[in-house]
């Protein structure tokens, strides 16, 4: 099978997957409406979906790497497009919540094996490109998801985007079924036991949910609040629980080795702390350009825009670079390029000309695509193929958790900033009719320490990547 086919097959399907995940948010107020529902409530169509994918993706992962990485992707859009089915018809919110949860089943199990069957397929040599090519495929479904999901709603309905997922992802079902090779599971060097570890899965999904919970509605129910604290203890009982089972079982979900190899562990936490970053930006960048510079949405649509496109246009530039030269310096290039644009944006205010947030947002947009193409290739040059699994959603998983620490911990700042200088703690008062000059003027500042915080936490991840290249030349000369 030409591998080229099969890279046509796994980007169409998760270009598919992400585009529904992407396109439901622009829905939320007709669903709010349709159920006479605060959006809040609402929301939980997004927070469920994305507890139980992120719950179950290392589980997915390690299923993948016993049972053949074909069978739980297929699987997955199998399940995605029933369930979207039923969601679309579902007669009150309660249900479509349910299942649209039961859908982040099926996305799991997609994001769990896409890049793992990707990579499989081709050389290690073309690693970098590969991957690039596959975050090009995220970015632009990410950017069109919104555009798609507005004009069904606009001329349709939210329940025809809801449906319409279904089709989609049955065709992939049907590509990939046609398409894909078949692969064996199975170890071939003993490093993968038989066993599936049920009881460090539980273990992962209730920590990880215990952690989302207690970071989305924190700065919404107060840190010190009973249930967040009870939600914090839960997470700090459980992750302990996981690592003592990981520990002490032959067949664990994700092998403790693995976060012992520095290209691993600094690799994954570089990836942490920069993605943290990013997507705090491209979160909070509307409320800047629609609440402090009074730009109109679409204006502030196209204002953003550079960041995704550039994100997408150079990653497969840096991965190709990566296999030619050395993915440390793609990297760095990256991550400097990040930290040149957050603390440009940090010193942004009313005034700012648009050329230069254009500009700004374009190069963290560059940035991005130029580290994490390279850097997913240098995490997974220590990943043995039959581990690509649970190490390609490992990857997925840190991406996926970050997002969301990152976007609270933003918040959080801004928040806090906004409070202490007299106005409403609340992202929401700089949309209010008649916003003053001062209450602005302290989102301002308060956007300015969170992106000087985010730029800090990236040349921390310099400093990991700086610190892996040599930790991995030590560990191949012993």
């Amino acid at each position: 099978m030409n591998n080229w086919i099969v890279a046509v097959a796994i980007c169409s399907g998760m270009f598919i997957s992400v585009l529904d995940n992407s396109s439901i948010n622009i829905a939320l107020p007709k669903i709010a409406f349709q159920f006479r529902a605060e959006i809040p409530e609402v929301q939980w169509l997004v927070i469920g979906y994305g507890l139980v994918s992120g719950a179950l993706i290392l589980p997915m992962g390690r299923l993948s790497d016993l049972v053949g990485r074909k069978r739980i992707y297929l699987a997955g859009f199998l399940i995605s497009g029933i369930t979207a089915i039923i969601t679309s018809i579902a007669p009150s919110l309660i249900l479509a919540i349910l299942f649209r949860g039961l859908q982040g089943v099926g996305g799991a199990m997609i994001q769990a094996n896409a890049m793992a069957i990707l990579i499989s397929s081709f050389p290690s040599s073309r690693r970098g490109l590969i991957i690039g090519i596959f975050m090009t495929t995220v970015g632009i479904a990410s950017v069109i998801g919104p555009v798609f999901g507005g004009l069904i709603v606009q001329y349709f309905s939210w329940r025809w985007l809801l449906f319409i997922s279904s089709p989609l992802g049955l065709t992939a079902f049907a590509v990939g079924y046609l398409i894909l090779p078949h692969m064996k599971p199975g170890p071939s060097s003993g490093l993968v036991t038989s066993k599936f570890d049920w009881i460090g899965s539980f273990y992962f999904a209730v920590a990880l949910c215990s952690l989302m919970l207690t970071i989305t509605n924190g700065h919404r129910l107060g840190w010190l609040s009973p249930i967040i604290i009870c939600l914090l203890i839960g997470f700090l009982v459980f992750a302990i629980l996981f690592v003592v089972r990981q520990a002490g079982t032959d067949s664990p979900l994700i092998a403790l080795e693995l976060l012992s190899r520095k290209y691993f562990s600094f690799g994954s936490l570089a990836s942490l702390f920069t993605f943290m970053t990013a997507t705090s930006v491209f979160f909070i960048m509307p409320f800047y350009l629609q609440g402090v510079l009074d730009y109109r949405p679409a204006e502030a649509g196209l204002m953003i825009t550079p960041m995704p496109a550039l994100f997408a246009l150079s990653g497969p530039i840096a991965g190709y670079l990566s296999d030619q030269l050395s993915w440390k310096k793609v990297e760095l290039v990256g991550l400097i390029a990040t930290v040149i644009s957050l603390l440009g944006l940090s010193i942004v205010n009313s005034e700012s000309s648009p050329l230069l947030l254009v500009f700004l947002l374009g190069l963290i947009g560059f940035g991005m695509g130029f580290f994490y193409s390279s850097n997913s290739a240098s995490v997974l040059s220590v990943v043995e193929r039959e581990r690509y699994g649970v190490g390609t959603a490992f990857l997925q998983l840190t991406r996926d958790s970050t997002s969301i620490i990152g976007i609270s911990i933003t918040t959080a700042l801004i928040t806090i900033v906004m409070g202490s200088m007299g106005y409403e703690p609340s992202l929401d008062a700089i949309y209010k009719a008649g916003a003053t000059t001062g209450l602005k003027s302290a989102f301002v500042d308060g956007l300015g320490l969170a992106l000087r915080v985010q730029a800090a936490l990236v040349i921390v991840a310099v400093l990991l990547t700086i610190t892996k290249g040599k930790a991995q030349q030590f560990e191949k000369s012993v």
